[in-house]
């Protein structure tokens, strides 16, 4: 194929879009679908190289690794040396633990799998300070460098090369539904994971397999498809959000105008991106991009404020690191005598892999060398890092597990002493779960026994369908129904429901499958279903406990206290409560019309005129923006017992 200098110009669309967003400006909430671009260019182009290849039966894959090893490694392996000297320096243990586990899966091409396991979700608060987060996507790539040859070798040795074309195409139709689907299930591995991504690069590839077969269009054709490629990936990046449902069907928007760029060759928007300052930074877009997040995120790691000076500053030190690696690292190992696959694979990965993953090792095995802080320190992160949704595994479920019944290993104290009297159970979403230490407390307190059953976004409602859309709203909706089916047999004295108690704006609530926007007809629904809830439970025999959520650090870290006194004592680690006037009021109704009902209000522990401390008796309460630690939930209710009469007794 002959050389696309406009692609290259479409690189540093796609870089800036990434770019432009993890630097923190609003106005490109969605310009993480800079990485859908690159997917598609990756797709295009190595399908380009090896298709005709496979057809001649001329494809030699140790070559083709080998190109892709020289490419992309070099300068992959430098990026990681800088990260872990510097991050070395200023991470906390337990974070640098994590650090050096990741290095390990990145250079072994199975990032992704790491920061879905561990970060979770690509927006979650925790992975925005991971300093090799941005390297999943290269991960996904590599899998499909893997995957896709094979897969065209296989399919064009029985079936041919034209019938190849056309399974493509429809495996990218059946792929892009599965990506939808995926989304829908569970976000995390939906973001991360190549399954639910290949159809982006599969668009790509279609349109390198029948790039022959495409009809001619006229100039102004190719103008207008270039106009529409970029409206499409410009719009995307300005009105996509965190919150939206991607990859699926969202993804379509930039991969579609990606491939309507690539098409449009001779387009108005083409001719721009071909001039030179858009080349030269498309040639340098692999070095950006691996450049940027590690900036960005010691930034975050070290509280450092983005204003806008510091943001300008930042891309302009990334552009001149990228510069410098792509001067001296990338283009000379490129342009390495050395062609053979073994000497490569040998030189330019496995040794380079051993090494670092050797010294990444060393790091966990010394725990993160914890002597570099003051025990203060150590223990308070040691506090941060306990969530009970790993020590409560078999108790609390991802959205995939939904089916999961309530289970005997989840018994909180002595069931058997007790006779079965005075039992909690304990249901709701992952903001119940956070909660399970705190109600633990007071279960031993009262030498009670309790049970948790809970499940990621599922507020404890019965009969309501609500969720990110109608696929979850069904199966929270069936999950419920387990739960109360079980308190009915269990005879529970206590029925604690906790959650992260949705705003009326936010509340994404289905009548049947449809989707309520009606405020009015939302709080009907919300309320009416809440009171069928309790009049379940007491019908049970039970006594309903509400609690109110916790307040959320609103993007500050919950590593502030201890950020505080190691970067920065100016930092302010005051969290603002805010009030849920939809959920304060329907909880008041509630309480009026059943006398038995008891509310818990977690915030006036900490909180004082509607200022709330991230710390208590020297702990830091929180894990995550939402999320209180273990630890820090325990001390909750020891607060509590010292303010309030244990509700069990």
């Amino acid at each position: 194929m002959n050389y696309r200098s406009d692609i290259d110009g479409l690189r540093t669309i796609a870089v800036f879009t990434v770019i432009l967003n993890h630097a923190g400006f609003t106005f490109f909430s969605g310009g993480f679908i800079g990485v859908d671009v690159f997917f598609v260019i990756s797709g295009f182009l190595i399908t380009s190289i090896i298709y005709p290849k496979i057809t001649e039966n001329t494809f030699n894959i140790g070559w083709f690794l080998s190109r892709r090893i020289k490419r992309l490694m070099p300068v992959l392996f430098f990026i990681v040396l800088v990260t872990i000297v510097v991050f070395s320096l200023v991470m906390l243990p337990q974070d640098l633990m994590v650090f050096y586990r990741s290095v390990i899966w990145v250079l072994l091409y199975a990032g992704n799998f790491f920061m879905w396991i561990h970060h979770g979700g690509y927006f979650d608060g925790n992975s925005q300070e991971a300093p090799l987060l941005h390297t999943w996507s290269l991960a996904v790539e590599e899998q499909y460098y893997f995957v896709w040859p094979l897969m065209l070798i296989v399919s064009i040795k029985f079936f041919g090369a034209k019938i190849t074309a056309w399974l493509s195409l429809v495996l990218f139709i059946a792929l892009t539904i599965f990506s939808q689907w995926g989304t829908e299930v569970t976000v995390g591995a939906a973001y991360y994971l190549l399954p639910t991504r290949f159809f982006e690069l599969l668009l790509g590839s279609c349109l390198a397999i029948f790039w022959a077969r495409l009809p001619s269009v006229s100039q102004k054709g190719h103008d207008v498809l270039s106009i529409i490629g970029l409206a499409l990936i410009i719009g995307s990046a300005l009105l996509l959000t965190e919150h939206s449902d991607f990859p699926g069907y969202n993804a379509l928007y930039p991969t579609l105008g990606t491939a309507l760029l690539i098409y449009s060759q001779r387009g108005f928007i083409n001719k721009i991106l071909a001039t030179k300052p858009m080349v030269f930074t498309g040639n340098i877009s692999y070095s950006l991009y691996l450049w940027h997040w590690p900036i960005f995120a010691l930034l975050r790691y070290m509280s450092i404020e983005l204003t806008l000076a510091v943001q300008l500053m930042s891309i302009a030190l990334t552009y001149a690191l990228s510069i410098f690696s792509y001067q001296y690292i990338e283009q000379p190992f490129r342009k390495s005598r050395i062609n053979n696959f073994m000497p490569i694979a040998v030189k330019f990965y496995a040794i380079p892999t051993v090494i670092f993953a050797s010294v990444a090792a060393l790091g966990v095995y010394y725990q993160g060398y914890p002597s570099r802080f003051e025990q203060q320190i150590v223990t308070m992160e040691q506090a941060i890092n306990t969530h009970s949704s790993d020590s409560r595994k078999a108790c609390h479920s991802a959205f995939r597990d939904n089916q999961r019944l309530p289970s005997d290993e989840c018994i909180i104290g002595n069931k058997n002493e007790l006779n079965g009297g005075k039992g909690v159970f304990i249901f709701g979403d992952s903001h119940a779960n956070h909660l399970v230490p705190f109600i633990s407390e007071l279960i031993k307190d009262s030498k009670s026994w309790g049970q948790d059953y809970t499940l990621d976004r599922c507020i404890p409602i019965v009969g309501l369908n609500w969720g990110g859309n109608i696929y979850k709203a069904e199966h929270c909706k069936k999950r419920n129904a387990k739960a109360m089916q079980y308190v009915q047999e269990q005879g529970f004295k206590y029925v604690v429901m906790a959650a992260s108690w949705p705003g009326i704006e936010t509340q994404r609530m289905f009548n049947d499958v449809n989707r309520l926007e009606s405020g009015v007809d939302k709080t009907k629904l919300f309320t009416e279903q809440l009171q069928h809830t309790v009049e379940l439970i007491i019908a049970a025999g039970a006594i309903p406990v509400l609690i109110e959520d916790t307040p959320t650090l609103a993007g500050k870290s919950p590593k502030c206290p201890i950020k505080k006194i190691i970067f920065d004592d100016s930092l302010d680690c005051s969290i603002s409560l805010t009030d849920n006037p939809f959920i304060s009021t329907a909880f008041s109704q509630i309480q009026k019309r059943f006398s038995q009902v008891l509310i818990i209000k977690p915030s006036e522990l900490y909180c004082i005129n509607n200022e709330c401390s991230m710390m208590l008796k020297n702990t830091p309460l929180y894990r995550d923006d939402d999320h209180l630690n273990e630890r820090g939930a325990e001390i909750l209710a020891v607060k509590y017992l010292e303010q309030y009469a244990n509700f069990i007794d």
